[in-house]
């Protein structure tokens, strides 16, 4: 069984950056809260209000 990747959109150049982190068992997937887009290297966060997930959003703690 292969484990599927999820992307969603970077808000800035909207390449698609991964939204979970692989760990050592190659079949377990971690979510990511926090991230850098590799096409522009905005800093990124996940956009999460109660349950929803909205994807990711710049991170504005950082500056940028």
């Amino acid at each position: 069984m292969t484990s599927a990747v999820h992307e969603s959109r970077c808000p800035r150049c909207g390449g698609l950056v991964s939204v979970t982190l692989a760990t050592s068992e190659t079949s377990d997937q971690l979510a990511a809260d926090h991230s850098g887009c590799p096409h522009c290297g905005v800093p990124l966060v996940r956009a999460i209000e109660g349950h929803a997930d909205g994807g990711w959003r710049v991170d504005e703690r950082t500056g940028a």
